[in-house]
């Protein structure tokens, strides 16, 4: 059931009565309709592969309105850039505090729980850490993308760190490489292997056995780091979303 639309996004209605936001998507490379979940966005997005198979995309969302609805309802709650909270940084939790000394974030280890220190006007407080974060996961995939890099023996035009919503990285065919800043809150080995496939594609821009060759040059160990994020990685979607 269609309880109102906005724009290319409908919101279905559950049986518990709870609306379940489902957008519409058209993707000329699909090949028939789908539904999946965007932990980011937190809403199911149901995908046609033209605009005259849209109906069909959201019927088939509609029957499965209680799935989607149970995965969206078993989604991490927001975890937001305030004073106090417990953020993951590089797979250890560390707890967010406000500093009026200071113009740099700093780390402070004395206590169990490590403190990140965050200097500054309250009101700057979450863009202040928001960018402490883009610039460390700047600094980690600069150096994990140098060394697979040098591995594959080739290299990248650019790097890029942005708030993507659907993929943890992505590798233009000019070679751009794009990554999730939100991978820095993850363990190292999940970073590198995102890293090192974007690297990979550099090589062979599909999917092939002979790309996962040269993951597995890269990165030996990639299938543990690949059942991480496909196990755990959701919930780094909910950090820092205002």
């Amino acid at each position: 059931m269609i309880a109102s639309e906005s724009h290319h996004r409908v919101f279905l209605v559950a049986k518990s009565g709870a609306p379940v936001p489902v957008r519409l998507h058209v993707d000329k490379r699909a090949r028939r309709v789908s539904v999946r979940i965007d932990a980011h966005a937190r809403e199911a997005v149901a995908t046609a592969p033209a605009l005259r198979h849209a109906l069909d995309a959201i019927s088939f969302a509609t029957e499965r309105v209680e799935w989607i609805a149970e995965r969206l309802g078993a989604l991490p709650r927001p975890v937001l850039f305030r004073p106090g909270a417990y953020i993951p940084l590089r797979g250890v939790i560390h707890r967010l505090k406000h500093s009026e000394t200071g113009r740099t974030v700093r780390l402070d280890k004395s206590g169990q729980i490590p403190l990140l220190l965050i200097p500054g006007p309250r009101e700057a407080f979450a863009d202040k850490t928001r960018g402490f974060f883009r610039a460390a996961a700047r600094t980690d995939f600069q150096e994990r993308v140098a060394v697979h890099s040098q591995t594959l023996k080739v290299k990248a035009k650019s790097i890029s760190i942005k708030d993507t919503k659907s993929r943890w990285g992505s590798c233009s065919s000019e070679g751009r490489l794009n990554f999730s800043w939100r991978l820095v809150c993850a363990p190292p080995f999940a970073l590198d292997y995102v890293a090192a496939h974007e690297v990979a594609h550099l090589r062979e821009m599909n999917h092939s056995a002979r790309f996962w060759r040269h993951v597995a040059r890269a990165m030996p160990e990639w299938e543990t780091a690949r059942e991480w994020l496909q196990e755990r990685g959701s919930a780094l979607h909910s950090i820092g979303d205002d």
